[in-house]
């Protein structure tokens, strides 16, 4: 397995950022929490690769991952982003330095498959750009808001699959259905954590966006008997009580229950598509299926609603 710290020194070792303590500190603050850069290892490991030289293509991912996080906190206005701390405009362009980094250490690497990895990591940052867009226009409606995710949420965990399915020696057939796969991850996610983050308190940045939230959205469209009420309280969402009580209406609206019923198609459609993946090792990506959804158990149970009995079939091992 790959350890973070070899990813942090190959990125600390590039040229310009040896000279750049910023993007440093950028870097230091991101590495608390990898998470998800380790999705090209993953792959890799699925396809039965042994992983050599897979650490610039973890790292270019990563810095992809931190250029994208960098700009969407700003667009949030998200009180936690590190645009806080440093100014906007210094945030914007360390975000435009990190996805050049990702770019110059795919094209150093040495393997025939570097002009595929390149085209992949454009079109990830260039289709979330959109997404970015599409997440920041004042528009209230579904389709708007599955554009978005298709956009947004969507390529990176495409990608990062794709990438490590290449990297560990399959054909590009099967890198694209675990590209898929990936990208049904990334759905996934986006409709768990819109249900987790209208949960938390207090409210998050969601609650002011209008319809980039798909609980609050769908509260906010569908017929029910608190509508009017979960519109009034909106504009008091900073409020204690009023965030409660329209956590409570997305309860019984049934905007959760909604947010979990698109969990099932998800999480069963991308069950699917594993399947018919042939790899070497398909447990390793049903586990990781498996483990994406565990926070929706605990969110479920702490709001006393049931766990559908078909989601947990959608991510059995």
């Amino acid at each position: 397995m790959i350890d973070i710290a070899q990813v942090g020194h190959y990125f600390l070792q590039q040229p310009e950022v040896t000279d750049w303590p910023a993007m440093q500190t950028v870097w230091q603050h991101y590495a608390k929490r990898p998470g998800s850069w380790r999705l090209p290892e993953l792959a890799c490991r699925a396809v039965g690769g042994r992983g050599d030289g897979l650490v610039p293509l973890v790292t270019a991912v990563a810095c992809s991952y931190i250029s994208i996080v960098l700009v969407d906190d700003i667009l949030d206005d998200d009180p936690k982003g590190l645009y806080r701390q440093m100014g906007a405009g210094v945030a914007a362009n360390l975000a435009l330095a990190f996805q050049a980094v990702a770019y110059r250490m795919v094209q150093e690497m040495e393997t025939d498959t570097v002009p595929l990895m390149l085209a992949e990591l454009i079109y990830l940052n260039l289709k979330t750009a959109q997404g970015q867009h599409l997440d920041v226009q004042d528009s209230l409606g579904e389709a708007h808001y599955w554009a978005t995710v298709e956009a947004k949420s969507m390529p990176y965990y495409g990608a990062g699959f794709y990438l490590g399915a290449l990297a560990g020696g399959v054909d590009t057939a099967v890198a694209s259905q675990l590209r898929q796969f990936g990208q049904l991850i990334g759905k996934l996610i986006q409709v768990s954590d819109d249900l987790a983050d209208a949960y938390q308190t207090p409210a998050c940045p969601d609650w002011q966006r209008g319809g980039g939230n798909l609980a609050i959205l769908y509260a906010r469209l569908a017929d029910h008997p608190g509508k009017a009420r979960f519109e009034a309280l909106l504009s008091q969402i900073s409020d204690p009580a009023a965030l409660g009580e329209a956590q409570q209406i997305l309860l019984h609206s049934g905007a959760a229950s909604y947010c979990v019923y698109h969990m099932v198609q998800i999480a069963q459609e991308a069950r699917t598509v594993l399947d018919a993946c042939p790899i070497a090792q398909p447990a390793l990506l049903q586990q990781f299926l498996a483990e994406r959804v565990v926070h929706l158990f605990e969110l479920l149970e702490e709001n006393n609603m049931p766990l559908p009995d078909e989601l947990a079939a959608a991510i059995l091992v």
